[in-house]
């Protein structure tokens, strides 16, 4: 009895040999001087590896005979260095291992084609670009940001956008926005351009709109812009206040805890309403500086209120204007000066001319009688320098105006625009008024009533100065130019007159974050609309006198007075910087250009979708398709998701598998996939296998060769599992006495083209469950698919009586989830198992004696080479270690080399006994799987014949 030594695992070379008495005692001296060492009957491998575990074991070694080994640094059971000889399997298999979950991380931005609720397009920064396979419902992903700008005041947004990696077959009365086809949306245009095609090619896949023939531009928004900043007039700084108290020659006063605003109230505790004021020190040097325009109105002396004027005019070109209307103004003459609204004349020479302006009055008569009257006002020689639109008419006109007449004689009007002199709490001093309104030089001679009565009028005095929105910093150093969005939400008009909003940008480089060089000034005009409440939108756009980062602020112009009817809120809504892409060809996606009526108050585009059909090469032409062999082939093959050689891909197998499933199912809807990846994350593993699940199949490798293996009703194992080719102590049985986890039903999950590619259930075995196993499925969009699909699970469900779990060693690496495999349950008293030590025909020799009754019949497994599992009935008993076959093998069996073919005795009423179908298989170490598996039943197919026999259409 001879036990080698192995001191060196990298030199088998290097051993010693010793001839033994107690294998025990030989044993401990090693272990003593070598921790890590291992034990071999036989051949060194895994599968003989009889190193002790317990006192027990130990103890059995004092009596063994025979030949054994030691490796004195192995380590680990499966560390045993290169002198192990690597288990023959006969062929070598690579599989994928266990179904993924698709979903993606939390972290990850998923494409909305895969969204059942907020289906619009989005920006997926840094996500993968989608990989459809199949016919799907589309929503692109944006690409680049969605900028906005006004035509007309009509808000338009553009988007650029990508449908995913792959060219696409799109049907255009299928493009929708949301539920609605672009094709009848008003000002709509779409193009799509096919992978490697310019995005301002003249002759783009699909068009409808107008064409796009300049390249699109990359914008970035100025975030601190955010539609909620008004622009202000340019005397916006205002003081509202009562008794107000005017001394000659140049001040005006108001006292301490004067009453500024006052009003009614509902109090809770009172259970009415109740009357309340607020007051407080006017402080004008809080709101003015010495040297600044300020604008007083409504400082009246007088009870004569100003009179609206408008009706059919004769304007002359001297200056008289003759107005028809059917107001009675007392004493029109006692006005002295008049405010011109609106009075819009077409001359033939000069055009349209605008004669609005405030003009001193040199006289007003007035004529006519009750209903009818005429009054010829009369402006003062200046009319033409407050106006100089007056100096262009070619001749007399008629037209329509709007005015008031105002500065009546009787009144002492102190309203007007002055410099400030000084400021000094509730003192505000103006620098020569008298020279600006000539009613300053009568305040010492007016009564105290007039004075009196002036304390209770609301005096406004407001600054005029540049009230500007910024300076916001914006571009990079690629920006060729701005857009900046105004907006007046309800309009631009004082009653029935428009009025105007003019706008002005200033604009200046920035360099090192420096602001350098000349500040360039822009402006424009929002024009409104008399008694139209519509919004109006403005867009200023600019080109920069050169590429680079720069800043920008915006201010209003004009101010249109107070009037109590005025409307002209504008507000700044948004701001871009831009510069034409360096980026019009894109080589491997499909891309789309939209133009379309701003939808919605956000920056995003909506729901733009399209039902795209992917082309890929098929045996007919590159044509679309959703038959997965056409997809698992592309996908083996694509560089940058299988990065597979076509010499690694059975591609005929792939279209044998896809005609096999539509024949057992009597329908090509079994063989579809539609589908969307989207996950960076996932791998080709992953993608393949979700194809493969989808279709009834498991994804493969053999030989070097890529392929599909068909999941259906077979009288054949792919393997056998033994004590030979199992660890020790690892198997697991597990019997069931009803249903796994209480489920009362199956809940199959898939999405229905015929319903807007929403979610579609099929329930099993009825609606009338409360505890449903769900199942997500992937690439499912046929009901006649997820039929089948669904009664496998269900009925796997209900007929799996039995689960094993064990660690197999070299063999396990041959098979993949569904497989069908025989497995010897070890954990119950079996007849016989083990290994073939020889094949004489029909007579094998086993390792293993065997004692067979006569009276009974018993059939042997035996492991082919060619990952199958051969079942013979046994006619005869030779000796201990003998018996004898019906037939020949299927194939030679393997006995020589370290592997030799396992086999299992049986009594022939129990062939299918220790069938069963692989469940999950995971990686444990070197030759070395975890197989969990469920029993195999033939009552899992029974309804893939559904379609055939007409139980489903």
């Amino acid at each position: 009895m001879m036990l080698k030594i192995f001191h060196n695992e990298l030199d088998a070379s290097e051993f010693a040999e010793h001839f033994y008495t107690c294998l025990l005692t030989e044993w401990i001296a090693v272990r003593e001087q070598y921790p890590q060492a291992r034990l071999y009957k036989g051949t060194i491998c895994v599968q003989n590896d009889i190193t002790p575990k317990t006192k027990l074991d130990a103890w059995a070694l004092k009596d063994v005979t025979g030949d054994y080994q030691v490796l004195c640094h192995a380590g680990t059971p499966l560390a045993f260095g290169i002198i192990a000889a690597v288990i023959s399997v006969g062929v070598a298999v690579y599989t994928y291992m266990n179904m993924p979950e698709m979903n993606a991380p939390q972290d990850i931005a998923g494409s909305p084609n895969n969204s059942l609720a907020q289906r619009q397009n989005k920006h997926r920064v840094n996500e993968r670009a989608p990989d459809i396979y199949g016919k799907r419902k589309v929503v692109p992903d944006l690409i680049s940001t969605v900028y906005r700008y006004y035509e007309g005041s009509v808000q338009v947004e553009e988007c650029l956008l990508s449908i995913g990696t792959g060219s696409f077959a799109i049907n255009e009365d299928m493009i929708n926005e949301g539920e609605t086809p672009i094709n009848t949306i008003d000002g709509a245009s779409i193009s799509i351009y096919e992978p490697g095609q310019s995005t301002i090619s003249p002759n783009p896949q699909i068009q409808i709109g107008s064409v796009f023939d300049k390249l699109q531009i990359v914008t970035k928004q100025v975030s601190a812009i955010d539609g909620k900043q008004t622009l202000l007039s340019p005397n916006s700084a205002r003081i509202s206040t009562r008794s107000v108290t005017v001394n000659s020659p140049n001040e005006i006063s108001v006292p301490s805890d004067t009453i500024n605003e006052s009003g009614r109230e509902w109090n809770d505790d009172f259970g009415a309403w109740v009357d309340y004021k607020i007051e407080g020190s006017v402080d004008f040097s809080y709101k003015f500086t010495a040297g600044e325009k300020v604008t007083i109105s409504n400082a009246i002396y007088g009870t004569v209120e100003d009179i609206r004027l408008s009706g059919n005019t004769n304007v002359a070109m001297d200056g008289v204007l003759t107005i028809a209307t059917s107001i009675d103004v007392v004493n029109p003459d006692n006005y002295k000066r008049v405010r011109i609204a609106s009075l819009l004349i077409n001359d033939p020479v000069s055009g349209a001319l605008d004669l609005a302006g405030e003009y001193d009055v040199a006289s007003i008569t007035k004529s006519g009688s009750s209903g009818a009257y005429f009054y010829e006002v009369t402006l003062s020689d200046s009319f033409a320098a407050t106006n100089p639109s007056f100096s262009l008419l070619t001749e007399d006109a008629v037209a329509l105006t709007a005015s008031v007449l105002t500065g009546n004689s009787n009144n002492v009007d102190l309203s007007g625009t002055y410099t400030v002199a000084s400021t000094n709490g509730g003192v505000l001093k103006l620098v020569n008024p008298v020279a600006t309104n000539a009613d300053w030089g009568k305040v010492d001679s007016l009564t105290a009533a007039q004075k009196q009565q002036f304390l209770s009028r609301q005096i406004v005095i407001k600054g005029s100065k540049d009230n500007f929105i910024g300076w916001y910093y914006a571009g990079s150093k690629d920006s060729t130019g701005f857009i900046l969005n105004f907006l007046a939400q309800n309009g631009i008009y004082d009653g029935d007159d428009s009025r105007q909003v003019t706008i002005e940008v200033e604009y200046q480089m920035v360099v090192d974050g420096v602001p350098t060089g000349q500040i360039y000034r822009y402006g424009d005009v929002m024009q409104g609309v008399a008694n139209n409440r519509n919004p109006i939108g403005i867009t200023l756009r600019k080109d920069l006198p050169q590429a680079g980062q720069f800043r920008f602020r915006v201010k209003r112009e004009n101010d249109n007075g107070d009037s109590a009817s005025l409307i002209d809120d504008v507000v700044f809504e948004s701001a871009y910087s831009y510069y034409e892409t360096k980026k019009s060809v894109y080589e491997h996606d499909t891309i789309v250009r939209l133009r379309r009526m701003a939808i919605g108050s956000g920056t995003n585009a909506s729901e733009l979708n399209m039902i795209a059909h992917r082309k890929l090469d098929t045996i007919g032409g590159f044509l679309p398709t959703s038959d997965f062999a056409d997809i698992a082939i592309a996908m083996a093959l694509d560089p940058y998701i299988g990065r597979m050689d076509a010499t690694e891909v059975d591609n005929q197998s792939f279209y044998d598998i896809s005609n096999e499933i539509a024949v057992y199912f009597g329908t090509d809807k079994a063989c579809e996939f539609n589908y969307t990846f989207d996950d960076k994350y996932a791998s080709y593993q992953e993608m393949i296998f979700t194809v493969a699940e989808a279709v009834f199949c498991t994804a493969r490798r053999e030989g070097g060769l890529h392929y599909f293996s068909f999941e259906r009703e077979t009288p054949n194992s792919l393997a056998l599992f033994n004590h030979r080719n199992i660890a020790p102590e690892s198997m697991v049985v597990t019997e069931f006495f009803g249903i796994q986890d209480n489920y009362d039903g199956i809940e199959f999950k898939w999405r229905d083209p015929s319903d807007n590619y929403s979610e579609a259930i099929v329930r099993l075995p009825d609606d009338l469950r409360t505890n449903y196993k769900t199942i997500d499925s992937c690439g499912v969009t046929s009901h006649i698919q997820a039929h089948f699909l669904a009664h496998r699970a269900w009925n796997k469900l209900r007929y799996n009586r039995k689960a094993i779990e064990f660690t197999a060693y070299g063999e396990g690496d041959l098979v993949t989830r569904m497989d069908r495999i025989a497995v010897v349950d070890s954990t119950v008293p079996i007849l016989c198992s083990g290994q073939i030590e020889q094949q004489d025909n029909t007579i094998l020799t086993l390792d293993y004696p065997v004692e067979l009754d006569a009276g009974k019949n018993y059939v042997i497994h035996l492991q082919l080479k060619n990952s199958t599992v051969d079942v013979i009935e046994i006619v005869g008993q030779i000796g201990d270690y003998q018996i004898e076959l019906a037939r020949i093998p299927m194939m030679a069996l393997v006995t020589s080399g370290v592997t030799h073919a396992v086999f299992n005795i049986a009594e022939a009423t129990e062939v299918e006994a220790d069938v069963y179908l692989v469940s999950e298989k995971s990686g444990k170490g070197i030759f070395e799987s975890t197989i969990s598996a469920m029993s195999y039943d033939r009552r899992y197919y029974p309804n893939d014949k559904d379609y055939i026999n007409g139980l489903i259409a």
